[in-house]
């Protein structure tokens, strides 16, 4: 009996993935449903946010654990419909967000679909919500030169949400631990916290600029920004070298 399964991927502790979090076609996401008992892929399906987007505008607004997300008729997700004759275990698989590739997560959830029973649907119109965990990290640069390291990059939530410096800010600055980490040819480590770049202009950014304590004659050729956010249990990272 063919079954309908609506699937909205998130971003934990954001918003859904929208457009921000999609790649140059407007896909934000892949989602697939396969049959646990064997791994059969049941059906598959890609979130185009053509017209779409990351959620209502009170998205963000605080709910009982007992209540869905605020979504309406422009958010963002994917139906899938399996043929299923009896109860079926299946695993729900959402691989996103596509904006950059280097930074997409899998995240999984095993359902039980009954035949002929949708899921998200009629009156029922959250879905499915597979939360993907993480931080989102481009743009990243790195400079040692002069006897000083920089380095700056873009963070955001995994819906490509910004980080503003605002205390009322859903994601405040605050929140966010960002640093860099390197290790030269000889071993030797270095880490260095980055701020919140107050800046004009520029969003969502954390830079640095600190003496170059690396051995002379002993070069980075390892550098890595890691970022986290305690709150939520997010964490990112962007390999610069």
């Amino acid at each position: 009996m063919r079954t309908a399964v609506l699937v909205r991927p998130a971003a934990r502790g954001g918003k859904f993935l929208g457009p921000d979090a999609a790649d140059g076609r407007g896909i934000s996401a892949w989602v697939a449903i396969s049959d646990l008992s064997n791994g059969r892929v049941l059906a598959e399906a890609e979130v185009d946010t053509a017209g779409r987007d990351a959620g209502p505008a009170d998205i963000m607004a605080p709910v009982g654990r007992a209540k869905p997300y605020a979504t309406d008729a422009l958010t963002v997700g994917a139906t899938l419909a399996v043929d299923i004759d009896r109860p079926t275990v299946v695993r729900v698989t959402v691989r996103g967000p596509l904006s950059h590739l280097d930074q997409t997560r899998e995240a999984q959830a095993d359902v039980l679909l009954l035949p002929g029973i949708d899921i998200g649907t009629g009156t029922d119109p959250q879905g499915l919500v597979v939360e993907i965990p993480g931080l989102c990290l481009s743009d990243g640069t790195l400079d040692i030169a002069d006897g000083h390291v920089a380095c700056s990059a873009m963070v955001t939530m995994m819906c490509g949400c910004e980080i503003q410096a605002s205390p009322t800010w859903f994601w405040p600055s605050d929140d966010f631990v960002v640093q860099l980490a390197t290790r030269t040819r000889g071993g030797a480590t270095q880490s260095h916290a980055l701020g919140f770049d107050t800046t004009p202009g520029a969003k969502s950014r954390f830079t640095g600029r600190w003496p170059d304590a690396a051995p002379a004659g002993d070069p980075v050729v390892e550098a890595w920004l890691l970022a986290s956010q305690p709150t939520m249990g997010n964490q990112g990272r962007l390999r610069l070298r």
